[in-house]
């Protein structure tokens, strides 16, 4: 009866359909459903080999609590939390024939009990809305079997037209579960397996969908490293709340936060924060539009520059090989704190583009940089301005304090300028990252080494 407590408070979530009934139970009534005392002797014996400790908390407790979750694009007339827990069914509508669908499915992958997100949380509680939130990844990964109802797609060859596969929420709801079951609009499964994620043929239609590895998808574990690789899985993808575009990422990033719907566009800042500070790969810092400090959304991190993809997909990040760019980069009151290998720039400007050529601040050294092209971008006068050039991924030197550019290699790069004031303290007067269109690259014209600055952005 302990262990059944516990799983139920700790790992189940708070409502859950009893599908018997067709009724909406909360964590304290699976208990008298459930009847965990009726676990018998006899019940252990069959368990084999296993202790009876072991019997009751891996065999028979996951067994009685096993449920099936949905997941699927919202329709109209969606049964509500409060219409089955009053009963008040929506006995008419498509919302509520899916809900009676998805439960026949789940009975039949032999659970009791199911969970929707239309109808098994409380959203006029702001306490269960953002338990909910905060454990949806865990719900997902820990459900016997996802189910998913696709709309629009009815076999492996058409998953692309699905707006499924464009919805934020459901990148989470596809890695997280470790067994999927695929059906089409009239509910007909899309393959005869037991668990989707088991076919490769499955997994390679859904790798090439979506752009994600097939061992990801079958093997994905949350958590904060390649950060820049993850963004890009959802850079296409889209939330009807402004809030969820963070909110639905903080699972896969096993990021913790708190909810507040209403806070707009200051739940992706407040995400980021947390991200960038627990991120040790400087690929979390490499991204093109939203602001100066900060992307607003993961398709800041998409990009068309094939330089850049070829040095960000092979994962050059500084435990891997020889060491790349500045890993203790850190959010401040100031903003980012990264340690950059910089260099001074001068501007030839014209209408639709800009062209920044690293310059020599004295005689012992050349210029090492090819001239870097911004494109449609319109810079104020370069009198008041003075340029730089911040390069990413430099490679380690010997002295901790210094960074390395090799001949003949490309780095990611940040344009970074500040403006020209008489008596103004530098400390104060610090760099800015000029917001561009497009991830910069820069190739490198000769070997080169220099001190690292310490840079704000």
């Amino acid at each position: 009866m302990a262990e059944f407590k516990r799983r139920v408070f700790d790992q189940v979530p708070s409502h859950l359909i009893y599908i018997p009934k067709m009724k909406l139970v909360s964590r304290e009534e699976l208990i008298t459903i459930l009847q965990p005392e009726k676990i018998t002797e006899e019940d252990i014996r069959r368990c084999g080999g296993w202790s009876r400790k072991s019997a009751i908390e891996s065999r028979l407790v996951p067994k009685m609590l096993k449920y099936a979750i949905l997941s699927h694009r919202w329709g109209k007339s969606e049964p509500t939390f409060q219409d089955l827990k009053s009963g008040r069914h929506k006995l008419e509508g498509a919302g509520y024939e899916k809900l009676q669908e998805f439960c026949t499915k789940a009975k039949d992958h032999g659970c009791r009990l199911a969970w929707s997100d239309t109808c098994c949380i409380n959203k006029e509680s702001s306490s269960e809305l953002d338990e909910a939130i905060r454990s949806m990844y865990r719900w997902y990964h820990d459900a016997y079997i996802c189910i998913v109802h696709l709309a629009q797609s009815q076999s492996l060859e058409t998953l692309g037209i699905d707006e499924w596969f464009l919805r934020g929420w459901t990148l989470q709801e596809l890695l997280a579960p470790l067994r999927m079951k695929f059906y089409g609009p009239m509910w007909t499964p899309l393959t005869q397996n037991a668990n989707d994620k088991n076919d490769a043929a499955v997994v390679s239609a859904l790798s090439r969908v979506t752009k994600i590895p097939p061992n990801d998808l079958c093997n994905f574990r949350p958590g904060p490293n390649r950060a820049w690789e993850k963004m890009t899985w959802a850079a296409s993808r889209k939330t009807t709340r402004l809030e969820d575009i963070a909110y639905s990422l903080t699972g896969i990033f096993d990021i913790s936060m708190t909810i507040a719907y209403g806070e707009g566009d200051r739940a992706f800042k407040r995400f980021m924060a947390e991200l960038i500070q627990n991120c040790k790969e400087w690929q979390i810092l490499v991204w093109a539009g939203g602001l100066p400090g900060c992307p607003t959304e993961p398709g800041c991190y998409d990009t068309k520059n094939e330089v850049a993809l070829d040095m960000l997909k092979n994962r050059q990040i500084s435990w891997w090989g020889e060491g790349r760019g500045d890993s203790d980069f850190s959010i401040t009151k100031r903003g980012v704190q990264v340690r950059l290998l910089m260099l001074p720039a001068s501007v030839d400007q014209s209408q639709c583009q800009s062209t920044f050529l690293s310059r020599p601040t004295g005689r012992r050294w050349a210029s090492p940089l090819k001239k870097l092209v911004v494109q449609y971008h319109l810079f104020p006068p370069a009198s008041t301005i003075e340029w730089s050039i911040g390069i990413v991924n430099y490679h380690d030197h010997d002295h901790a304090d210094k960074g390395i550019l090799k001949q003949g290699e490309s780095y990611m790069c940040f344009l970074l300028k500040r403006f020209r004031r008489p008596g103004m303290d530098t400390v104060r007067n610090h760099w800015k990252r000029e917001v561009t269109k497009e991830i910069l690259t820069v190739s490198c014209a000769n070997d080169f080494e220099k001190t690292l600055e310490c840079v704000w952005l």
